[in-house]
């Protein structure tokens, strides 16, 4: 009997009881967790991944993704005998139920939407395809891509059809990473099929990892609601950020405003900084905009959203010279210290950092760069050894520059920071992390959406 022949209620309990198996092709960061939750579930998982080094990892029991809560869960995965890897996607895919594509989908550098790796994917699963199995592209995709560009792929690997012989749906991961295990359950899971069947079938696998399902109209659907979430903070972070620049000028503090705004029921809070990064934000605006331009519509408020959060490591390299100048020091030959590489904080990912460009331009300029992350001690980024101890990076400092907004910084005291560093103590902040803490005398202020102290 195949998922077709079962009834929703009969999947649900199939999968409770260990019945179901499911491959998840692509064990990342949201892979992974998704492969170990659904394993703790009860059902046989087969994480499914082309990197030999992912599949040894998982093989030989060891979790090498940061996230905090997985390891527990992991382990008790692996040692149930639930959790197994592959890198082989269609010999997995034809002793399996349910298929969960979650691979990357990145823009390339001409901010153009990359669906190599998951149309590879979904080629490679369709080759080992059974009869009445359930596709699930969980990966961030257009809307259409589904209908249009995976489904046909995996037509013809498979010679099945979809709706007939096989299921295809839509449940675009919601994760935050650095809270993925904490907060799986409780975001909603938004589900859109290419049939009816589908989305109650596939609603019935994801039931016992969510507390709230929400079936949409169809997958592109779906994927729409995904894309509009995180442009809508893309959008509302890039308004701030225009205004946090303005209002500089006019000695104005962006949080001092937002922090007045908020106290009005209908303003929700975003903030201005360094930049935006990570695989989401900085890429899924450029869906939207591929799909607008197709028909003839050019979404320019997402574009030009896009566009200022782009320029956000650019206004840090503007704070860096302005406090610097104010100093009587150049740049050039100036020793800068960055606190934090990641793109966000908690998590060890560098992915779109706005750190990357600021640190390129930095050394362009001529400055000599020492670089700090307490997450990512002991190893390279942009060519430099990371320091873990901030202390220990700013000796020296000419300037000390924030881009992420790490508690091992936020915990500092500043009259410690001045001591190590050159005098008087240039700080450019970009995300306001020390805008209320008691300043060492002389010291040089200023940051996004900060009037210069």
């Amino acid at each position: 009997m195949t998922l077709m022949d079962m009834s929703p209620q009969a999947v649900e309990q199939a999968l409770k009881d260990g019945k179901i198996h499911i491959s998840v092709v692509g064990a990342g960061r949201i892979g992974l967790p998704t492969a170990v939750l659904f394993a703790n579930a009860g059902a046989k998982v087969t994480a499914c991944d082309i990197n030999p080094k992912v599949v040894t990892a998982i093989t030989n029991g060891q979790n090498y993704i940061d996230e905090p809560g997985l390891d527990e869960l992991f382990d008790q995965a692996i040692k149930s005998g639930k959790l197994t890897a592959s890198m082989d996607t269609a010999k997995s895919a034809s002793n399996s139920d349910v298929i969960i594509l979650s691979v990357p989908t990145p823009v390339t550098e001409e901010k153009v939407p990359e669906y190599e790796y998951i149309l590879n994917a979904a080629k490679d699963t369709g080759k080992g395809l059974q009869r009445g199995s359930l596709i699930v592209v969980e990966s961030t995709i257009g809307p259409g891509t589904l209908e249009n560009q995976i489904i046909p792929v995996i037509e013809e690997a498979s010679d099945l059809k979809v709706g007939t012989d096989f299921l295809a749906a839509s449940c675009p991961e919601r994760a935050d990473p650095g809270s993925i295990i904490t907060r799986f359950r409780s975001i909603a899971r938004i589900i859109g099929g290419y049939t009816n069947q589908s989305a109650d079938i596939a609603a019935a696998v994801y039931r016992p990892l969510a507390d709230e399902i929400l079936i949409v109209p169809d997958p592109k659907t779906a994927n729409a609601v995904k894309l509009t979430e995180n442009i809508f903070r893309d959008v509302n972070i890039a308004l701030m950020s225009e205004l946090a620049i303005l209002y500089e000028h006019l000695g104005i503090s962006i949080f001092d405003v937002i922090d007045g705004a908020a106290t009005k029921w209908n303003f929700i809070p975003h903030y201005p900084g360094a930049g935006v990064g990570g695989p989401c934000l900085p890429a899924n605006a450029y869906y939207i905009i591929g799909k607008g331009n197709a028909v003839g519509y050019v979404p320019y408020l997402v574009r030009m959203s896009r566009e200022i959060n782009d320029r956000m490591p650019h206004e840090m390299v503007r704070h860096t010279l302005e406090a610097l100048n104010r100093a009587g020091k150049s740049l050039k030959g100036a020793k800068v210290t960055i606190l934090g590489l990641t793109y966000k904080p908690v998590i060890a990912d560098t992915q779109m950092s706005p750190a990357i460009l600021i640190a390129t331009e930095l050394e362009e300029l001529g400055a000599t760069l020492t670089l700090c992350d307490p997450l990512l001690a002991g190893t390279s980024f942009h060519g430099h050894p990371v320091i873990g101890d901030p202390l220990k990076a700013v000796k020296g400092a000419d300037c000390v520059l924030i881009v992420t907004a790490h508690k091992e910084f936020s915990d500092l005291e500043l009259d410690n920071v001045a001591s190590k560093a050159k005098s008087p103590l240039v700080l450019v902040d970009g995300r306001a992390l020390y805008r209320k803490h008691a300043k060492p005398e002389d010291t040089i202020y200023q940051g996004i959406g900060l009037p210069p102290i």
